[in-house]
C-alpha cells in the first residue's frame, strides 16, 4: 500500500467525518431558526429525492415515462402512503403493484 493511497482514505476520512460532524458542533446547544432550520429540514428529503427520482423516470439509462412500472409504481405508492400512513401497507402496494404493471407494461 501506498503512501499516497494511505494519505488519500485519511483525507477522505476527514472530509467525510468533519462534513457530518461540523453542524452537530456549530448548533450543539443552540435554538436555530428561520433560514437554517428551514435548510436542515429540507435536506433529507431533497436527498432522498435526488436518489430516487433519477431512477423512476431513468431505469435503463434513457427517459421512459409511458411504459416503465418503475415510475407508476413509485407515483400510485407515493398517492396510496399519502392517504394511508401505514409503512407495511405501503410496501406491500408497492410491490403488488409494480408485479402487476410489469406484466401489463412489458
Amino acid at each position: 500500500m501506498s503512501l499516497q493511497f494511505l494519505e488519500t482514505v485519511l483525507l477522505m476520512t476527514l472530509v467525510t467525518y468533519g462534513s457530518r460532524v461540523l453542524p452537530f458542533l456549530l448548533f450543539k446547544g443552540k435554538d436555530v431558526q428561520g433560514f437554517a432550520r428551514d435548510f436542515i429540514e429540507l435536506v433529507p428529503i431533497a436527498l432522498l429525492a435526488a436518489l430516487v427520482v433519477p431512477e423512476l423516470v431513468t431505469p435503463g439509462g434513457t427517459i421512459a415515462l409511458t411504459h416503465n412500472p418503475f415510475l407508476w409504481t413509485g407515483v400510485l405508492t407515493f398517492l396510496f402512503a399519502r392517504f394511508v400512513p401505514n409503512l407495511f401497507l405501503g410496501i406491500i402496494f408497492g410491490m403488488t403493484t409494480f408485479w402487476g404493471l410489469d406484466k401489463l407494461l412489458q
